[in-house]
């Protein structure tokens, strides 16, 4: 009979180590259980609210003129006046010659929305420094810039027996005017005095300077 004592022996020594290799590997999965009471503490983050975007509209004025002009692809000169007063506004648009057109609407939260006859209208908006819109006149239609000025710049009219003569005085004192007859054709107006007095048919008369709220054009 064969002696089977050293084969016993080695075979228990590889259980051994197999029962060993086994008892290590699951130690080394098991989650360790260390620091389990360590407290985590954070600081809030700040919340910050970011700047608006929205920016308030620019009121006008309670009573302010603006005059402006432009030059149209065709040539010459359109000279556009803005009076307000209040929530009420009139522009009145010339060329000193021809074109002429008499504007109103209201005057809200910086902005204009004005409309004449034949279908002109004007539109803008105050950024606190000047008006800026469109104005379209028999289907035309330009960009303009009117800046604020003080008296006597500004807006003024005078009529006679259905004859109105309509001026408009710029910063510098240069004025530009038309004259509408009776029958609807118009023509260069009179000259007008620094002093708002102009010659009609020989005798000297006094132009009203015009507010947004009148009821003229």
């Amino acid at each position: 009979m064969k002696r089977l004592g050293p084969w016993l022996t080695l075979a228990a020594v590889a259980v051994l180590a197999l029962v060993l290799l086994v008892t290590n590997m699951s130690k080394d999965t098991e989650p360790s259980t260390a620091n389990t009471n360590v407290v985590v503490t954070t600081t809030p983050a700040t919340t910050r609210t970011p700047p608006s975007t929205a920016t308030a509209a620019v009121r006008f004025p309670g009573k302010a003129d603006y005059v402006g002009t432009i030059a149209p692809a065709s040539g010459g000169t359109i000279t556009v006046e803005i009076t307000v007063a209040g929530d009420k506004a009139i522009a009145y648009a010339c060329d000193g010659k021809s074109i002429e057109s008499w504007l109103r609407g209201p005057a809200t939260n910086g902005s204009l929305q004005l409309t004449g006859k034949d279908d002109a209208e004007l539109t803008g908006a105050f950024d606190g420094k000047a008006v800026r819109g469109t104005l379209r006149i028999g289907g035309k239609q330009w960009n303009y810039t009117a800046n604020p000025v003080q008296p006597p710049a500004g807006l003024y009219v005078y009529s006679e027996a259905g004859t109105r003569q309509s001026w408009i005085v710029d910063a510098s004192g240069g004025v530009t005017g038309v004259q509408r007859n009776p029958d609807g054709s118009t023509a260069p107006a009179v000259g007008l005095a620094p002093d708002a007095t102009a010659l009609v048919n020989g005798k000297r008369v006094t132009a009203n300077k015009v507010s947004g709220g009148d009821n003229v054009g």
